[in-house]
């Protein structure tokens, strides 16, 4: 069977005209998936809408993927920033449960030693902790009196004003 150039060039023309129908069909489908996806129609998506990105939850990786911060709403905790360090351990923490808000500060291990809240019924408070999360000293102000509280290994009042 002799193949000769016009049927090579009639068989790469018709190569050429599927790769580019194949081609428009890809490029459809990216743009519908990318428009689906930035109106919110996926599972998952965030939905643009103006200046506005909406969605559940956002998750901030370094070059490596490791998870350094999220923004997201937890519950009991309500609305809440979590940065971790590079450990993978939670680093601080800022929530907005509905008893007021929160900042939570972690060590190296993830271990919570400092906690400050504004709570609406009983006031803001400072909570120390020492390393095995046991609290060590309290500050706090209930009602208009300000007050410090030291505390002992097992939880105990060691010493107090006023």
């Amino acid at each position: 069977m002799d193949i000769t150039d016009n049927d090579l060039s009639a068989r790469i023309a018709r190569l050429e005209g599927r790769n580019r129908a194949l081609g428009w069909c890809l490029a459809a489908s990216v743009l519908g998936g990318l428009t689906a996806w930035s109106m919110g129609l996926l599972p998952g998506a965030a939905r643009a809408a103006g200046y506005e990105i909406v969605t559940s939850r956002v998750v901030l990786t370094d070059t490596a993927g490791g998870i350094r911060a999220t923004l997201g709403v937890i519950e009991g905790f309500g609305p809440s920033l979590v940065i971790y360090g590079e450990n993978g351990k939670a680093g601080a923490a800022l929530a907005m449960p509905p008893e007021g808000p929160m900042l939570a500060l972690y060590d190296q291990a993830g271990q919570l030693r400092m906690r400050l809240a504004a709570i609406e019924s009983t006031g803001p408070s400072l909570a120390l902790n020492d390393a095995k999360r046991r609290p060590r000293a309290q500050l706090a102000i209930i009602g208009d009196t300000p007050g410090l509280m030291l505390l002992n290994e097992s939880g105990q009042p060691a010493w107090r004003t006023p």
